[in-house]
């Protein structure tokens, strides 16, 4: 049975929610016409262009993006009806004169989405995109970041101080550019928790990886080539926990650290190196923080390059002096990247061991998108 999440992509106009969209599902340009029966704006919403387009992730999960366009009106109840996750991009270069009006769309927005799902038990999903941070100095980035979602996160309060009984709204922020791979980083994060039981996926990758002696193993969806699963492991064969470390820790993706005191930091112009890599005592080993989505990057701008030359991209080989590895075709819904350190195992037996794992993901697969949503 497909499982329908209605996603809607909202902000102010010239926010860059066209170009993100673009990006990142590629194959449904965001000039898509909407379909007669889903999130159509009403005439007082001529200044609006409304798009939704069903996007496929993992066989039996649908993604229903709206875009809105915009629209910070309220009159088109449609376009609220059943909306289980909420993308607002905010403009981070917006000036302070017109900041309180973007403010005062977005509390209407979600206003407007409480009202019409008064009945459901369910908590909407809020994600928070702070975008065109490449048009901000890099050493104040962080800072503007940190303000303005202060700023925003603020403004929330009274949604959750209803007293009323209603269901609460998990709210997450992120810090993106479509120049850089921020916008990979959270768009993955996004989908990956839409997708039910991510820890069934990750605890096969972790034991794919041990078992073909993989240093690392990376899970991608087929069509976005997003980040969806991924583990590291150490020497002696224990899964590396990214996820409670430096690599995860700051939901801005400029270099600095962001726990540390900003202020000191404004002043400071060689910032920027001791964050750009996570280091792996047990393997002697410095890894980039970001080099997950920048595999999407390169990948999908490889895609684009074959299919100008009416080739179609299939999998790829790498064989280094320090490492072999392998990006090759999974499920029907995923691409895998395996990577080892051992350098006697050659990319022909990766393709094999993937090759003969496939069964085994594809019955994880199953049991990962067949969990409640």
């Amino acid at each position: 049975m497909k499982k329908m999440k209605k996603v809607l992509l909202m902000g102010k106009s010239g926010a860059g929610k066209a170009s993100m969209r673009s990006i990142i599902f590629n194959k449904h340009p965001s000039n898509i016409q909407a379909s007669p029966s889903i999130a159509s704006p009403s005439p007082s919403q001529s200044h609006a262009q409304s798009h939704s387009h069903p996007l496929e992730l993992l066989n039996s999960l649908s993604l229903l993006i709206c875009d809105s366009g915009g629209s910070g009106s309220g009159s088109d109840t449609h376009l609220y009806h059943n909306v289980s996750v909420l993308i607002y991009v905010f403009d981070i270069t917006t000036p302070p004169s017109a900041a309180s009006q973007e403010l005062d769309w977005f509390i209407q927005s979600l206003q407007c989405l409480k009202d019409s799902d008064t009945n459901s038990d369910t908590p909407l999903r809020l994600f928070i995109l702070i975008n065109k941070t490449d048009l901000i100095a890099k050493h104040d980035a962080c800072l503007v970041y940190s303000r303005r979602k202060a700023e925003i996160l603020h403004s929330l309060q009274p949604l959750f101080d209803t007293g009323r009984g209603t269901p609460g709204i998990h709210t997450e922020c992120y810090m993106t550019s479509i120049w850089d791979q921020s916008l990979y980083k959270a768009w993955s994060k996004i989908v990956t928790k839409l997708l039910p039981s991510s820890g069934k996926m990750s605890s096969a990758l972790a034991h794919f990886a041990s078992t073909t002696h993989a240093a690392e193993v990376v899970l991608f969806e087929r069509s976005t080539f997003l980040v969806i699963g991924k583990t590291t492991l150490r020497k002696d064969g224990e899964e590396w926990d990214l996820e409670g470390g430096d690599e995860w820790e700051c939901e801005c993706e400029c270099d600095c650290d962001c726990e540390q005191e900003r202020e000191q930091e404004h002043h400071q112009h060689h910032h920027s190196q001791p964050n750009q890599y996570t280091h792996i005592p047990t393997r002697n080993l410095t890894i980039s923080r970001h080099r997950f989505e920048q595999i999407s990057q390169l990948i999908k701008a490889f895609k684009q390059s074959c299919a100008k030359l009416n080739n179609q991209f299939n999998s790829m080989q790498l064989t280094e002096m320090d490492y072999n590895a392998v990006l090759e075709p999974l499920t029907i819904n995923t691409y895998i990247l395996v990577i080892t350190e051992n350098i006697d195992i050659p990319p022909s037996a990766i393709q094999m061991n993937i090759r003969l794992a496939k069964p085994y993901f594809e019955r994880v697969e199953n049991t990962y998108i067949g969990s409640e949503v």
